[in-house]
């Protein structure tokens, strides 16, 4: 059995999520809809842009790849202390995962 990959993000314990086809569209359905909103917005910066929204995008994502013992609540995700470094180095290895035949 191969042991489940496990990261800590601001002070809590989250298991990586394993690559499926069904995951990798809905990630794709969610940075799509980042690109839209960025599209419709070109003048913004990612300091203009509600760190609410910023904070739902990254809280699908991580429902997404992550599994945790308890559910992470939206103040989680727009918190300062956030590690959203973390999201994104989970997120390269569920896409790093993909090629395989």
């Amino acid at each position: 059995m191969i042991a489940q990959e496990q990261i800590t993000v601001s002070g809590r314990v989250v298991t990586l999520r394993p690559y499926t086809e069904r995951r990798m569209k809905q990630l794709v359905e969610i940075q799509q809809e980042i690109q839209d909103y960025i599209q419709k917005h070109p003048d913004m910066t990612l300091d203009d842009i509600d760190r609410s929204k910023v904070a739902t995008w990254w809280k699908r994502k991580a429902e997404i790849l992550w599994q945790s013992d308890k559910p992470l609540e939206l103040d989680f995700f727009k918190s300062e202390d956030f590690e959203s470094s973390l999201l994104k180095k989970s997120e390269d290895f569920f896409l790093n995962s993909r090629i395989y035949l």
